[in-house]
């Protein structure tokens, strides 16, 4: 139950790629002689591009968004795309046999298998075995995976433009690319180093003038500047008293405590005559004393 709960996500991944297998190899044909169905080689390769825009997408997502989950999910989509392109290109053979591998190659046909062989690659050496063996240049042979990019969504775009089959099959198929197209673009734009401190930095800026907000609303409202007691608002006074001695016109009463509490000896701006008593009793002794 605690692997479900850390791995939710990258089981979900799988059993949607999974169920989207099944869909495509199951429904509509193959055969390219028939222009009114649903075509599995077509989505397939549409697949394929969008699981390895989503292998790209997802080191950016814990760049600058903090998505740090997005990391584990990186190697799944990667295979997935490599698993779609695969079929793609058996689905391919199945309808045009062979003839295609004749030289001189058409472009697009070209690109599409020297992205096939980048993914293979990458497909391959995704285990800690190869990590091992290959140490930094590990990581070299991995960034290829940006040319697999460039080199699956051109392939895309070209067959496009030259197969007027596909244009029946799926006449929206060209406008969906375009729009993975510019997705990549944006991906690898902000991979330049330049871009990438620049973008870092919005964040922070954000923050800043946040809290230079909230230091200006602070400042406008004096009560949120003094303590407070227990969720509530500190019942001094704000403002300070600063009594000078012999210059108030009103003395303040005097108050003296008793040991069973206070007492006050003033009634009506003068002492009785017990208290005096009492004081002046007090006097002569403090004097004899002295």
């Amino acid at each position: 139950m605690t692997w479900f709960k850390s791995h939710w996500r990258w089981g979900m991944l799988n059993l949607f790629a999974v169920f989207t297998l099944i869909f495509v190899l199951t429904r509509g044909s193959a055969d390219w002689r028939r222009t009114d169905t649903f075509d599995s080689g077509l989505e397939s390769g549409k697949w394929a591009i969008r699981f390895l825009l989503t292998c790209l997408s997802m080191t950016p997502m814990n760049t600058y968004f903090g998505w740090s989950s997005a990391i584990k999910l990186r190697k799944s989509a990667g295979l997935w795309a490599f698993a779609f392109a695969s079929l793609h290109v058996l689905l391919y053979i199945r309808g045009a046999k062979l003839d295609w591998l004749r030289l001189p190659m058409q472009s697009y046909l070209a690109l599409g298998l020297t992205g096939l062989a980048i993914l293979t690659a990458l497909a391959i050496t995704s285990n800690r075995w190869s990590m091992q063996r290959l140490g930094k240049n590990w990581k070299r042979v991995h960034r290829l995976v940006y040319l697999a990019g460039m080199a699956v969504v051109t392939h895309s775009l070209l067959a496009m433009t030259m197969s007027k089959k596909l244009h029946f099959r799926d006449p929206q198929a060209e406008y969906e690319l375009k729009a993975y197209a510019a997705v990549l673009f944006a991906l690898l734009v902000v991979r330049i180093p330049l871009v990438r401190q620049i973008l870092r930095q919005i964040p922070v800026l954000w923050m800043r003038r946040r809290k230079s907000i909230q230091v200006l609303s602070g400042h406008d409202n004096d009560g949120e500047l003094w303590p407070r007691i227990h969720g509530r608002e500190s019942g001094a006074s704000v403002k300070p008293t600063f009594i000078i001695p012999n210059e108030t016109s009103n003395p303040p009463n005097p108050v003296r405590s008793g040991a069973f509490g206070r007492i006050n000896d003033v009634s009506d701006g003068g002492l009785n005559s017990s208290s005096a008593e009492i004081l002046s009793e007090a006097e002569r002794e403090t004097q004899e004393i002295a």
